[in-house]
């Protein structure tokens, strides 16, 4: 990735270049966007562009990870954490930046979403363990168990993710949470 600086101008600059990418993708298809658009559309040059990014999938990861670090900065701050408090967190974020993953889903992008969290989930699940927050989470026999039990966890939260978005996320992210933690706790399958 092209530099990042703590410079004001910069940072303001890096965000209208992701606005601008987000307004894009509700519009547009990935394939159709181009560099030139983008900083066009920011209000920036190319050369302005290219200072802070390399590429459109740069700031597409940017945008991503300052979302990873807002899930991670809840988590941190959440007093009684487990699975249903943690998706309750991702669902919320996800609505308050509902345009964003309208976008992904439009463009055919929500592929990055499921790289991401496959690579993150892990890393976020040592540190919390590691800071004792990790209270009521599921006990796993072997470290390769967990791995696979992360990388279900990423898939179906995923498809539960599209299903949403889909259906233009109409539910609240207690409701869904709530839908959630129903099916995960066995009830469901109990009563069919």
């Amino acid at each position: 990735m092209a530099s990042s600086s703590l410079n004001p101008s910069a940072i303001q600059s890096r965000q209208w270049i992701m606005d601008s990418l987000i307004n894009l993708m509700e519009k547009k298809e990935w394939s159709d966007i181009s560099i030139s658009e983008i900083a066009t559309n920011a209000g920036v040059v190319r050369r302005t562009f290219y200072r802070h990014f390399d590429s459109k999938e740069d700031v597409l990861q940017a945008y991503l990870d300052g979302l990873v670090n807002i899930f991670v900065e809840a988590l941190l701050k959440e007093p009684d954490l487990d699975t249903v408090a943690s998706l309750r967190i991702l669902f919320t974020i996800l609505k308050k930046n509902k345009k964003f993953y309208y976008g992904l889903r439009r463009s055919n992008m929500l592929f990055t979403f499921l790289e991401l969290w496959n690579r993150i989930l892990p890393v976020i699940h040592e540190q919390m363990s590691t800071l004792n927050k990790l209270k009521r989470f599921p006990e796993t026999k072997n470290e390769q168990t967990l791995e696979y039990l992360l990388a279900f966890n990423v898939g179906g939260t995923l498809n539960i993710v599209i299903k949403w978005i889909d259906e233009g996320m109409t539910l609240s992210p207690e409701e869904l949470t709530s839908i959630v933690e129903e099916f995960s706790s066995g009830t469901l399958m109990k009563n069919s």
